[in-house]
């Protein structure tokens, strides 16, 4: 048979049957005595339980609605105070992005004012401008002055501008060359004719408006003004020039020197600009280049045509100290024949000292017989003795080799045409040395590069002569083409 639980309700509360074994952890384990169980409560405590259950419940459901109220008060408090530290944070942006876009207006007007200064002072100092603005009032106003006189009605406004405004054109266009060191030389000419253009038609506008009065009074007024439209462009062109020397780096007086040989040797000077382009060198290596091929001499050095001319000069020095006051041309011997000393006349008076053998006279140099009148004091002649110097030696004969002329030495091969041909020739092959040595450095193969074409350029010759110089200099190396 299955055993089947009994329960006892005590008091309403579910009770284990003793007598099954329920309610013992263990069948072993020792069965203790039930306690009694209290006594069921009566309505009126179930009723005043209840109530305090009621109150207790209706306590709580206050607590949290207070504490929901709480809630909500601190969240709208919250939200507030979001609300107006955003609203507060948005106007201090907006004062931020206002100061912002102030110091930036503010900074975009100081960079535009030191712009504008930077762009005047490159053509006049912020001290001349007041000079160049006066000049150009007066100018302007004597010249709209001047086209009214003459009739011209409402165009007379747009003279000045015609005038002024090409005057102010060029005077840019030639500060901008200067700066970019481009020609600026035919800007600068074009500058000075517009404004000598635009002075004479201010002198002549005032001179023909004063001349039905005073004459002389007009001519001074037309050569004020004419003068005073002219001052802002001398300034100018005073500053062009310091501004020219300041940025060549070169003072003052070597532009006034390249200025000299610009107007002494233009065709040197142009040949010296085209070296200086071609093959990279300064202008003072490339000018000097130039001289030595020119004059076959180094710049300083003696140059063929001084050589010649002291040579000429020796010659004819030493033909007028050796004349014999004959006329005609004859032979050296002929000369040296006629030549007769003039006997030395005893001072009257002087004893002669025989005796004296320790102290020697002094012996003249032998005179001609016929003595040369010369111009002298008070519109008479002197005579003036000829003396007869010893007989210079014989210039050397030339060889047939000495007589050979080219067209870089004139006077022939002599010692100092070889010494210039040797120290050109030289030159040459350092700067066909130089040439190879770059090439090598680049990694070119030197049995093709550099051309032949490229080293008479370098060294400036003939494509014959620059193919020798390379061939020796590769030679040097060890190579052969």
């Amino acid at each position: 048979m299955t055993a089947v639980s009994i329960e006892k309700k005590v008091n309403g509360t579910p009770v284990a049957s003793p007598e099954l074994g329920e309610g013992r952890d263990h069948p072993d384990e020792e069965q203790h005595t039930p306690q009694p169980t209290p006594a069921a409560p009566s309505r009126r405590e179930e009723k005043r339980l209840d109530k305090s259950t009621d109150r207790a419940d209706a306590r709580l459901d206050k607590a949290q609605e207070r504490e929901e109220a709480r809630r909500d008060a601190d969240h709208k408090r919250e939200t507030k105070e979001k609300e107006r530290q955003a609203k507060a944070d948005r106007k201090a942006q907006q004062r931020a992005d206002k100061d912002k876009a102030r110091a930036k207006r503010r900074k975009e007007r100081r960079t535009a004012w030191t712009s504008l200064q930077t762009r005047l002072t490159h053509h006049m100092p912020m001290w001349g401008l007041p000079v160049v603005l006066v000049s150009l009032a007066v100018g302007a106003t004597g010249q709209a002055g001047a086209a009214s006189a003459a009739g011209m009605g409402w165009a007379s406004a747009g003279v000045p501008v015609l005038t002024e405004g090409m005057t102010l054109t060029l005077a840019g266009l030639t500060g901008q060359a200067i700066e970019q060191r481009r020609p600026y030389a035919w800007l600068m000419r074009a500058t000075w004719i517009t404004a000598a253009g635009a002075a004479t038609i201010n002198a002549l506008g005032h001179y023909i408006e004063g001349k039905a009065g005073d004459p002389q009074e007009a001519l001074y007024r037309a050569a004020m003004y004419g003068v005073a439209s002219m001052l802002g462009l001398v300034l100018w062109w005073v500053v062009m020039r310091s501004k020219r020397a300041a940025i060549s780096g070169k003072t003052a007086d070597e532009v006034a020197r390249w200025k000299r040989l610009g107007r002494r040797h233009p065709l040197l000077m142009r040949r010296a600009r085209r070296v200086a382009d071609n093959t990279g060198k300064s202008m003072a290596d490339a000018y000097a280049t130039v001289w030595e091929r020119a004059n076959g001499a180094r710049p300083g050095e003696p140059s063929i045509r001084e050589i010649r001319a002291s040579r000429r000069a020796a010659y004819r020095r030493r033909l007028a100290q050796s004349w014999d006051g004959r006329r005609g041309l004859r032979k050296q011997s002929e000369r040296a024949a006629a030549v007769v000393p003039v006997p030395q006349a005893d001072t009257v008076g002087t004893p002669e000292s025989a005796g004296s053998a320790g102290v020697r006279t002094p012996v003249q140099a032998p005179a001609l017989p016929v003595a040369l009148l010369v111009p002298g004091g008070q519109g008479g002649w002197v005579e003036h003795p000829v003396p007869v110097l010893p007989m210079a030696t014989p210039k050397r004969v030339r060889t047939g080799s000495d007589q050979s002329a080219t067209a870089r030495f004139p006077q022939g091969k002599d010692a100092v045409s070889k010494r210039v041909r040797k120290s050109v020739h030289d030159d040459r092959l350092n700067t066909v040395r130089a040439l190879v040595e770059s090439e090598a450095a680049r990694g070119c193969d030197l049995r093709k590069h550099p051309s032949n074409r490229a080293v008479a350029r370098a060294a400036g010759c003939r494509p014959g002569t620059a193919r020798e110089l390379l061939a020796t200099v590769l030679a040097e190396r060890g190579i052969t083409r």
